[in-house]
């Protein structure tokens, strides 16, 4: 059999390289939304300036993208799960577990910020009273700082999930496991980092965690996408040797 020919035939390999397409748009998504905070998106902007930006179709758009990659992610961590389970099986559903805990959560925030706060309240915000608006800037406030709460249950969800899914990648004789199982410990190491600032204090760690953010998750999830391809590759070669 051709390599081409078994490539077009293994539904398991074609499955991998769909979950490394997911990863690779997720980390798309994160650059989108890079560009929309350097060109025209002030993230943080506050007040009735950061109530009308959500109107501007750039901050939709950016909002839909971000949203759309949670989806994504879901579908990419599944792979991860899935590959590994015959060798590591509990860390491989701790790690899919905890990771879709932070993907429901997320989803679930990002849908009200989006399909809610944007496009219902935003809107009667610009339309109503001055009266009016006030009603409607507190009750926005109120769904922010309701997020930050929520926002604990996504964090220790990617912290756990990632922790877990260094745990089950990891394999001594194999470079590309090494790699990604790295890049789960680094994910996991950044959000600790979130956690200890958000939630014990440290806010000392606020600028660091911000100058970080954009390239340490362009850097892991796009290995992510390069080990799930990877994983495809492997497969490929197996169906030919049978």
């Amino acid at each position: 059999m051709n390599s081409g020919s078994a490539s077009k035939n293994n539904p398991s390999a074609n499955f991998y390289r769909f979950a490394a397409i997911c990863a690779l748009y997720y980390v798309i998504a994160q650059v989108i939304q890079e560009i929309a905070f350097h060109y025209g998106i002030n993230d943080s902007a506050s007040g009735e300036a950061g109530i009308l930006q959500r109107l501007t179709p750039l901050d939709q758009w950016r909002l839909s993208a971000i949203l759309s990659s949670f989806f994504a992610i879901t579908i990419a961590f599944g792979a991860v799960a899935l590959r590994r389970a015959r060798l590591r099986p509990a860390a491989s559903l701790l790690g899919f577990t905890f990771s879709f805990l932070f993907v429901l959560a997320e989803i679930i925030n990002r849908s009200i910020d989006l399909f809610v706060v944007s496009k219902v309240w935003a809107v009667e915000y610009q339309a109503a009273s001055v009266a009016a608006k006030q009603l409607a800037a507190d009750k926005m406030l109120m769904w922010e700082q309701s997020f930050a709460g929520f926002y604990f249950l996504i964090r220790i969800g990617l912290l756990l999930g990632s922790i877990f899914f260094a745990v089950a990648t990891w394999e001594k004789r194999q470079r590309w496991d090494q790699v990604v199982a790295i890049a789960f410990a680094a994910n996991a190491l950044r959000i600790a980092g979130r956690l200890a600032e958000g939630f014990l204090g440290q806010s000392w760690l606020a600028p660091v965690n911000d100058a970080i953010y954009f390239p340490a998750s362009t850097l892991i999830y796009g290995m992510l996408a390069v080990w799930l391809w990877k994983q495809a590759q492997l497969l490929t070669q197996e169906n030919q040797l049978e």
